[in-house]
């Protein structure tokens, strides 16, 4: 293998300190503060540091503060810094740089982990032993300036990341609390949250609701239709320009695209094509177990089996229903029940007796607006994380491989302190 001059390639051990985890007998486990906090691998793993459940009294091997946490077992590859000193289990490894800094080891082992998951797939079960970690080749600079520079720059994009990411969590809270908060009591004409202080409410078998409103079943709020698959054997069905939606597409709130898609032919067979505003629940499969997908299409889409569309009445906007279901969602997930094959399915019969409150249309293109505004800025910020993203996998590509160097950098560095 070919590198940089001035860059070395070298052993893990070489390196870096490696202690490979050994789990304790359980005996010395405790949930009370005794001994060092435990971590047997990377359930307890968050963001950058782990948050253990358990203390340990006997200290076979341990995770110094500061070190790479390291997964060993499956997932091999995931890391996390321990902000203070723990007691590993056999699925983790403690890495302190020696001969390379800290922040440059963290960055190559993020940049190496898929390497590392492929590598560690040849044994019995994903996982990879003490002396194939210790010979895992490290490619960095001599000069330790610049490896700390290399790290500089890509814990710059990272700090950028992160920021970005809270903001978007940030954004989240605040999408739950205003669809909580429209979707209970409403918006009058002058865009004002109506309260029970300055607007005129009524019991309901929602609960207290605006007066306006009216509670409708799930069931009267539109048209309902059932989905279908197409024959596979028919290939002149399949593979064309009409969107085909599944539950695998419905993680998208707005439908317009699908993995799948089907012809005309297909559709003039009588593959049912539904129109723009079509609200599209999933009614059985194993996703309900987690979520309940809502979506609301934006250009003729056909459907499959497993999920039912809803074209609103008149006076009920699309939007707004996929918005107030899709909020709902806690409720809708406690009427599913397991079938006989595993699969989660509905009772259509409650489903559709389920109420929704409905405001008038002005309104409810009032919330539609809000919402739509707060979804947009959420995107946007999804938008500029994900393109911070892939700037960061080209700098590591980049930086890590020495196909691009930071000597510049550090010349530069140099001007400016003499």
């Amino acid at each position: 293998m070919t590198f940089p001059e001035g860059w070395l390639i070298k052993p893990l051990a070489e390196v870096a300190q490696v202690v490979m985890g050994q789990s304790p007998d359980s005996k010395y486990y405790s949930e009370e503060e005794i001994g060092l906090p435990f971590l047997q691998g990377c359930t307890e793993f968050q963001g950058r540091h782990p948050r253990h459940a358990i203390y340990c009294s006997h200290s076979k091997k341990i995770g110094r503060a500061g070190s790479i946490l390291l997964s060993v077992r499956a997932p091999v590859g995931r890391l996390n810094i321990a902000n203070r000193d723990y007691v590993i289990g056999r699925g983790l490894a403690a890495l302190k740089g020696t001969r390379v800094t800290q922040d440059l080891l963290e960055h190559f082992l993020v940049f190496q982990e898929p390497k590392l998951r492929l590598a560690s797939q040849g044994s019995t079960f994903e996982a990879i032993n003490s002396s194939e970690l210790k010979r895992w080749p490290i490619l960095h600079p001599y000069d330790k300036a610049e490896q700390a520079k290399i790290a500089e720059v890509l814990s710059t994009v990272d700090r950028a990341i992160e920021m970005s990411e809270a903001l978007i969590a940030k954004q989240q809270r605040i999408k739950i609390g205003l669809m909580q908060d429209l979707l209970t009591c409403g918006i009058d004409e002058h865009g004002n949250l109506r309260s029970e202080q300055t607007h005129a409410f009524k019991d309901s078998p929602l609960g207290r609701i605006p007066v306006a409103w009216d509670p409708m079943p799930l069931g009267s709020c539109g048209q309902w239709f059932s989905g279908g698959t197409p024959p596979k054997a028919r290939r002149r069905f399949w593979d064309g320009g009409v969107p085909w939606v599944c539950p695998k597409d419905m993680k998208q709130f707005e439908l317009y695209q699908s993995i799948d898609t089907i012809t005309g032919d297909a559709v003039a067979a009588g593959a049912r094509l539904m129109p723009t505003g079509t609200v599209f629940i999933v009614i059985r499969g194993m996703i309900l177990a987690h979520t309940f997908p809502v979506g609301v299409s934006t250009t003729e889409v056909a459907f499959n089996q497993d999920v039912k569309a809803i074209v609103p009445k008149q006076g009920l906007v699309g939007r707004y229903l996929a918005y107030w279901l899709s909020s709902h969602s806690h409720k809708f997930l406690k009427l599913a029940t397991t079938a006989t094959h595993g699969t989660k399915r509905f009772d259509m019969d409650e489903l559709q007796a389920v109420l929704v409150g409905v405001p008038p249309p002005n309104e409810q293109r009032l919330i539609v607006s809000a919402f739509d505004e707060q979804q947009s800025l959420l995107e946007r910020l999804e938008g500029m994380t994900a393109k911070l993203k892939a700037e960061k996998r080209g700098l590591m590509q980049d930086l890590l491989t020495g196909n691009r160097r930071v000597t510049p950098l550090l010349a530069r560095s140099a001007g400016e302190t003499t």
